[in-house]
């Protein structure tokens, strides 16, 4: 070392004999920098930080978003200086984003998500100021929490599924509810990794749900849903028609008998005349409702002008869902087919993305009572069409879940709450769930 510093020495020595032989005309600065600058180049740059009053612009971004750099100096002038700048992801090595240059500014827009270290150098002649920055890139956090139904009976169930997408590092849910317009909320759940609650109110009433999700960078969002918890309802009834008909040359018409009007109720239609080879035929449908358990008949019978009688009988069972069963009916009638019951229902149907390999839709509905699906499945190679029949006045949940075979996981879940009506018009009361990207749910038609 002190070899060293003699040959410096001995340098410097022979280096100011030399400039101050030349520069007998020049002013004292021309001769001073240039060898205040040899001395500093012969023995290394110096560290300062002091000179160094670099900045950027958040301590947290988003991903996607972009970060800037700013070098400065407030003690040195800014056009002698030059800025460097560097990144590390925490824990990691040094990686030079820009070297020295005159350029003070630099943009910095993150491809992963992460705690990073950053170093913004400044050099002002041989003097270099270091100053260090931490800085987080997250991801927003979005809920997609949902609920499997917003109408359930009394003594009933129903499943709140906790769901996100972005945030930082591990993800934490809380579950919480409360009737409507209380103030203070009740806790079925607080923060933990758990996302499934099967939830069984004690008491009817209409109720909020709150589903929050927090990330460990501190983002919190909720998702609140609404919930009717309707007292138990007497089933509501099945019906049927018999459709007769006559020539409308008869004078007579079709009439009927119930063996028990307790257990089957009916109404009769005139519907519009029918023409069939020539000849004109009055048209009777006969509407049946199902009212109580129990087993009945019914009897149709018409006089026909000639003074032939034809008579017609079904016996009937109405369960206590009050679904009912119809016997093939007997007797004789004016025409080769007996008339056969038909089901009263209308059609609804939800037409979805057909599944990719490896995937599989699947459907499930609340209460078949009410409605259910009706026959095969469309395809016509880019989308599922699922058809359902709408059979009974009340509420029904459709729930479409598309399911990864491999992975076991849900891709798109699809939710509709459906309230059927006396003519059995359908009616969405609800509708949830998550499907492709930048498309919105199905619609019921």
């Amino acid at each position: 070392m002190k070899g060293t510093k003699r040959i410096i020495c001995a340098v410097t020595a022979v280096m100011i004999a030399f400039v101050l032989s030349c520069s007998a005309a020049l002013p004292a600065s021309a001769v001073n920098d240039p060898i205040k600058e040899l001395i500093e180049a012969l023995l290394g740059d110096r560290d300062d930080n002091s000179i160094n009053s670099s900045s950027v612009s958040a301590e947290k971004i988003m991903l996607g978003d972009s970060l800037y750099l700013y070098g400065d100096s407030e003690k040195a002038d800014p056009e002698k200086c030059q800025y460097a700048f560097y990144v590390r992801p925490a824990g990691f090595f040094w990686i030079t984003l820009r070297d020295f240059s005159s350029e003070s500014v630099y943009e910095w827009t993150p491809k992963i998500m992460g705690d990073f270290e950053f170093c913004i150098k400044v050099k002002y002649k041989r003097t270099i100021g270091k100053k260090y920055f931490n800085v987080r890139v997250s991801s927003q956090l979005y809920n997609d929490s949902y609920i499997s139904t917003s109408y359930i009976q009394q003594g009933g169930a129903a499943e709140l599924t906790a769901r996100s997408r972005g945030g930082f590092g591990e993800i934490s849910y809380a579950f919480l509810y409360r009737k409507k317009n209380d103030i203070d909320w009740s806790s079925l759940s607080g923060f933990s990794t758990a996302d499934h609650i099967k939830w069984k109110p004690v008491s009817a009433g209409d109720y909020e749900i709150c589903i929050k999700a927090k990330d460990e960078d501190d983002q919190l969002e909720e998702k609140y849903f609404e919930l009717t918890v309707a007292e138990p309802q007497v089933k509501t009834p099945a019906e049927f028609t018999l459709t007769v008909r006559s020539p409308v040359s008869s004078p007579y018409f079709w009439e009927c008998e119930t063996e028990d009007r307790n257990i089957l109720e009916y109404f009769v239609t005139e519907k519009p005349a029918e023409i069939d080879k020539l000849r004109t035929y009055v048209v009777l449908e006969y509407h049946f409702i199902t009212v109580s358990a129990g087993r009945t008949s019914i009897k149709l019978s018409y006089d026909f002008h000639n003074g032939k009688r034809y008579e017609l009988f079904y016996d009937v069972t109405v369960d206590k869902n009050l679904n009912y069963t119809v016997s093939e009916g007997t007797g004789e009638y004016s025409e080769p087919d007996m008339p056969e019951p038909e089901q009263i229902k209308s059609e609804f149907s939800l037409t979805v993305a057909q599944a990719d390999n490896g995937t599989r839709w699947r459907y499930e509905v609340s209460d078949p009572l009410v409605a259910d699906i009706a026959g095969a499945v469309d395809n016509d190679g880019e989308y599922d069409t699922y058809h359902f029949e709408a059979v009974r006045q009340g509420h029904v949940n459709v729930t479409l879940t598309c399911v990864s075979l491999k992975e076991r996981r849900d891709v798109y879940k699809l939710i509709y709450d459906l309230y059927i009506d006396e003519k059995r018009n359908v009616t969405v009361i609800y509708s949830d769930g998550f499907y492709r990207e930048g498309e919105g749910l199905p619609e019921i038609e």
